[in-house]
């Protein structure tokens, strides 16, 4: 039976051998000192998990995870992100990456975090489920994968940020943190259908920005099997909303709803640009 294959990823030839060492006759190993080079790596070989660090040559492994999580070919792969870059490491899990191991790492939590990563990515195959959190603004209902999600709140008071566009004006604060808050309704111009007082906030993060998506409703979070979940997209048309289709779900009664990825709402250097207002000192301010 042939070994679990693996892609290691690092331009330090010091952590490459630290790595084949430890790893070495538990799995097949490849290797890749920088990003690109990992990138067509990664499609060329289909490894069953990626050993990934950050700041790297050409491109860095922020990007590459964004890139594998944005291609059907290998979005599936699990990433396990090896950096002694804390913040930027747990913003990757928030991109979809399966774990984080600090540097220095000791050799049995390095075996543990693969074990561990390839057994959740076995378990996904086998069932093709997916937990998800449906909501609604408007006329429009949708969903988003619940890994996805950070928390939900009935809507706070809320204060207006200085400039951006209509639907991105207003700010929240929670728990000493402002949080910049995005408007689904006003995004794909249509009307609320609740007043404000019964609104949610649905907390994401994009690119380890916080983000707060305010809607009308929000539902239990749902597991659907993989029979209910289609994505196959062609000729799926949903406007805005068409960009960070992930699939359609079916929900009964001949019904589909869109399956997305919610930082189809806003880009992320408009979100980073008006989080740097956002300085320590603004915070607590009156509107």
């Amino acid at each position: 039976m042939s070994l679990p294959s693996l892609l290691l990823v690092d331009d330090s030839d010091a952590i490459l051998a630290l790595e084949r060492a430890i790893l070495s006759g538990h799995y097949s190993l490849n290797t890749a000192s920088n990003g690109r080079e990992a990138l067509e790596k990664v499609g060329r070989l289909q490894p069953e998990a990626v050993l990934l660090d950050l700041s790297m040559p050409e491109m860095d492994g922020d990007e590459v995870l964004q890139k594998m999580k944005a291609s059907a070919a290998t979005a599936g792969i699990p990433v396990i992100i090896i950096s002694s870059e804390k913040s930027r490491a747990e913003a990757c899990l928030g991109l979809g990456a399966e774990a984080f191991l600090a540097k220095p790492f000791r050799a049995e939590d390095l075996l543990s975090a693969v074990a561990k990563a390839l057994e959740n990515a076995r378990k996904r195959t086998r069932t093709g489920a997916m937990l998800v959190l449906r909501m609604t603004t408007g006329d429009q209902e949708f969903a988003v994968p619940l890994d996805a999600v950070r928390e939900v709140l009935l809507q706070p008071a809320l204060r207006p940020l200085p400039t951006g566009p209509g639907y991105l004006r207003e700010y929240v604060e929670l728990r000493g943190s402002a949080v910049c808050v995005l408007d689904v309704a006003r995004r794909l111009e249509m009307d609320h259908r609740v007043p404000l007082r019964e609104r949610m906030l649905v907390i994401i993060q994009v690119d380890g920005v916080p983000l707060a998506l305010c809607v009308d409703r929000v539902q239990d979070p749902e597991e659907f099997p993989a029979g209910d979940i289609d994505r196959r997209l062609g000729g799926v048309e949903h406007g805005l909303l068409k960009e960070g289709l992930i699939g359609m779900l079916r929900v009964g009664g001949g019904r589909t709803l869109p399956l997305l990825d919610p930082r189809v709402f806003v880009a992320r250097e408009l979100l980073k640009e008006l989080s740097a207002l956002l300085r320590p000192g603004d915070v607590g301010q009156g509107a």
